[in-house]
């Protein structure tokens, strides 16, 4: 009786252990790790992986997936003629590559791409007509309207993705650049010249107790701080935007809460042009309303 009993028991457990859900299980498993598995050799390849529309749909669309994307969708082909997409491709690249190679790197955030003319079947999947775009494809469930990356209000920086990749998967990335020594050497110019100037004038140095001279520093200072250009340099938005599909481009931002760099340039060429037509006075010599104009002609070559 007690064979029985044990006999009964043993083929319970083999039914249960080879069941269709266990069965089916393990398939999810094994698929799951196979796609972790070549996820992270292409990423040890490349930081960015190039992605086509059938390794989207495998790789990002189907299940199961325990990890998130953040992919760039583009068009990099010159013919495309996007500036913006490879100005962004850049910051994309660095914010791929300095998460690849920290110290905290792992297989919970994946950085891809798709580009147009690789991937046309996937822009037309999501009815997406535009580039570049940003977009996170959560581990579970469908995205949200959070994740699409604003980017005509954040703009393309790595800094601003690796906020919004903070947002939206809890992953601190540290943005990590090459050294860049164009800003040293620029104020070590600047400094250069102004140590030049007050040399020569050393005998004569009553303009710095000027008012005057400290005024037009002061609201010169704030103009410059409150201007279209600092916003530029803070958000990093595009030159301007190009539809992949239409090859129409906007120089003009449709939004109140955002600009492109055209707008910055536009803005000044109209207003040095509008002083340049005002500033001449009748009351002075042709000779020094044409030095005037001369001068305003490199400032603006040199707000350009």
């Amino acid at each position: 009786m007690k064979m029985l009993i044990k006999l009964f028991l043993t083929l319970c457990v083999c039914t249960v252990l080879h069941s269709p859900s266990a069965d089916g299980q393990k398939k999810k498993e094994t698929l799951l790790s196979e796609k972790v598995a070549q996820l992270m050799e292409w990423t040890s390849r490349r930081s960015v992986i190039r992605m086509n529309g059938d390794k989207f749909r495998r790789f990002v669309k189907a299940p199961p997936r325990n990890y998130s994307m953040i992919i760039m969708f583009t068009a990099l082909q010159p013919h495309r003629q996007c500036g913006v997409c490879r100005q962004a491709d850049e910051e994309f690249q660095a914010l791929a590559n300095s998460w690849r190679y920290s110290s905290a790197f792992t297989n919970k955030v994946f950085f891809a791409l798709v580009d147009f003319d690789e991937g046309s079947d996937v822009f037309q999947m999501l009815n997406m007509n535009s580039a570049p775009t940003f977009l996170h494809f959560p581990a579970k469930g469908r995205p949200r309207r959070a994740d699409t990356y604003e980017l005509q209000v954040r703009g393309f920086g790595a800094e601003q993705l690796a906020r919004w990749v903070a947002d939206r998967t809890d992953v601190m990335i540290r943005v990590i650049r090459p050294p860049n020594y164009a800003g040293p050497l620029l104020l070590g110019l600047l400094l250069a010249v102004i140590g030049g100037l007050a040399y020569l004038r050393r005998h004569n140095l009553e303009f710095l107790f000027s008012k005057n001279v400290w005024a037009f520093s002061a609201l010169c200072f704030a103009l410059i701080m409150t201007s279209g250009q600092m916003w530029n340099h803070i958000r990093g938005p595009p030159y301007a935007h190009k539809n992949p599909s239409t090859g129409q481009i906007s120089y003009i931002h449709g939004s109140s809460q955002a600009q492109f760099v055209a707008e910055t340039h536009m803005c000044c060429f109209s207003v040095s042009f509008t002083i340049n037509h005002k500033l001449p006075d009748h009351s002075l010599d042709p000779k020094e309303n044409h030095v005037l104009s001369q001068r305003q002609f490199q400032t603006v070559v040199i707000l350009y």
